[in-house]
């Protein structure tokens, strides 16, 4: 399901936000029809046109060139290589895999302002909308409160202390020193806390355009998240177990796992939140390479770089992959951290013997690969499309699953293994298992460091190309061990730098204030 008004207002309200920030000593005359920021927001049909604005920021992944915050996070795990035509095919993303971050990487710049982007629209309706009005603009508020903690605690995982905007700045030059990671996710907590008290379940939006809203269970597992995250697991399993009592009526994990990053999932009862894209049906002479272009572009440009048809073979499964433009793909590491009769690893990766057997192709390796094709997130014939002559290559329109109830669980299992309980921590992971087929349950002899190394596998293969497994390596402890062989440098490489566009222009940043080693 797609939603085009979730699109198509977004000039109008582009304009709104402008207006709103412009301080009124910019002009001697006021422009004609210029709204008031003070005078705006105050209706339900206003704050509607400002929430889609502050959702679109999820998937703003052609904000600034190729700048895609989901694809980012997955470039410095040992789980891809950053691929491409050559070593200088979009060097943004090079760098991220190479571990050679700098303060004017397009994409770590990119990354921050799109997160600070989402910040500013969400604290437009915060500040502005009335808190005792409908109860529509009491939930949409909550909405935009999810929001701004969403791109939040993206922001502190990514930078540490960054500057806490809780009100939209007022003069061009006002800046903000950063603020205390502890307080930035005080705040993030608070934000997720009072959304959940007002926002409804998950199956208030199932089957209607409103499906891609932000909804209780999403709320109580981002706070789940944000808590195991920041080392509080006692404080994460109310949050999280307030989610996993919904299963069977609000949230549940889909029977295929590789249908699960697939159109036909799509706000499915897996998916707690999601970053939706649509097609505008473009053409190599009509796309635009920009903000206008609402594709999800990102799915070609993961396809493998070239496909071939073997002669004679019978797939055993219905569909192709498309060749694609040949970024992110698999590595053999990942390839291996699977059980041999994990159903998952299909799912997520092949190698030559499996994509002749599913799909009867074969891969012509290219630049930075390891002769393996991702089954995850990539070019199906199926997730595209080339109706009224459109090209397949520009239309992909697979939505990013941001919350699965998946990611519910392994998190409420590393909790309940670090409160000792450790019966609690094994039947989260079995539900997984049991789900992927193939595999035996743990028993009660997977305990103490092998019950967390469990832990450690199972989050890696389940959510493999869903921008966790770098994170967690960090927040772990383990990211040297597992990753100095990549260009990995302890006391550096935990944190992206602050950009240096930010450095310049906020002027309670100076270089001083800089992240270490950079």
């Amino acid at each position: 399901m797609k939603f085009n008004k979730f699109k198509k207002v977004l000039t109008v309200l582009g304009a709104a936000a402008v207006l709103s920030s412009c301080s009124a000593k910019f002009l001697e005359v006021e422009p004609y029809g210029k709204s008031k920021s003070e005078d705006y927001y105050q209706t339900e049909d206003e704050v509607e046109l400002a929430l889609v604005a502050a959702y679109d920021m999820l998937s703003s992944d052609q904000l600034q060139g190729w700048s895609s915050c989901y694809v980012i996070k997955n470039l410095p795990s040992d789980d891809v290589n950053c691929g491409g035509g050559n070593s200088s095919d979009q060097p943004q993303y090079q760098e991220l895999d190479d571990f050679n971050w700098h303060p004017e990487n397009a994409g770590i710049r990119s990354y921050y302002h799109i997160n600070y982007f989402g910040v500013y629209r969400a604290n437009l309706i915060i500040s502005s909308a009335p808190e005792d009005g409908s109860d529509l603009m009491k939930r949409m508020i909550a909405e935009a409160k999810f929001l701004r903690a969403f791109y939040y605690f993206e922001l502190v995982t990514a930078f540490g202390d960054v500057p806490l905007w809780l009100v939209p700045p007022v003069e061009l030059q006002e800046g903000k020193a950063r603020t205390p990671k502890a307080e930035v996710y005080a705040q993030i907590e608070k934000d997720l806390l009072e959304a959940a008290e007002v926002l409804p379940d998950k199956s208030t939006f199932a089957g209607t355009g409103d499906a891609f809203r932000a909804n209780k269970q999403a709320a109580n597992g981002l706070l789940g998240k944000v808590r195991v995250y920041k080392g509080d697991y006692a404080g994460a399993i109310t949050p999280l177990e307030a989610v996993i009592q919904t299963e069977g009526s609000e949230v549940g994990l889909e029977d295929d796992f590789e249908s699960l990053t697939l159109q036909t999932t799509e706000f499915g009862i897996e998916s707690l939140f999601e970053a939706s894209f649509i097609s505008n049906g473009d053409t190599w002479g009509t796309t635009e390479w920009n903000r206008n272009a609402h594709d999800n572009r990102h799915i070609q440009l993961s396809g493998p770089r070239e496909l071939n048809e073997i002669e004679g073979a019978v797939p055993e499964k219905e569909g192709k992959l498309r060749s694609g433009w040949g970024f992110l793909p698999p590595t053999q590491v990942l390839f291996n951290a699977f059980e041999a009769t994990d159903g998952r690893r299909d799912g997520t990766v092949l190698n030559a013997e499996g994509l002749e057997k599913y799909y009867g192709q074969e891969f012509v390796d290219g630049w930075d690969t390891e002769g393996l094709v991702r089954t995850k997130y990539t070019s199906f014939e199926s997730e595209t499309s080339t109706e009224g002559g459109a090209n397949a290559e520009l239309n992909y329109t697979t939505n990013w699953r941001l919350l699965r109830y998946a990611d519910v669980l392994l998190l409420a299992a590393e909790a309940y293994y670090n409160q000792g309980r450790e019966a609690d921590a094994r039947a989260m992971l079995n539900k997984l298992r049991q789900r992927a087929g193939g595999l035996i349950n743990y028993d009660a002899t997977v305990s103490g460091q092998a019950l967390f190394d469990a832990i450690v596998k199972e989050r890696r293969v389940e959510l493999a190309y869903e921008g966790s497994r770098f994170w967690d390596l960090v927040r772990w402890g383990l990211a040297n061990q597992e990753l100095s062989g990549r260009g990995f440098v302890a006391g550096k490489h935990e944190l992206f730098p602050i950009p240096l566009a930010e450095i310049v222009g906020n002027p309670g940043i100076n270089q001083e204030d800089q992240n270490p080693g950079y």
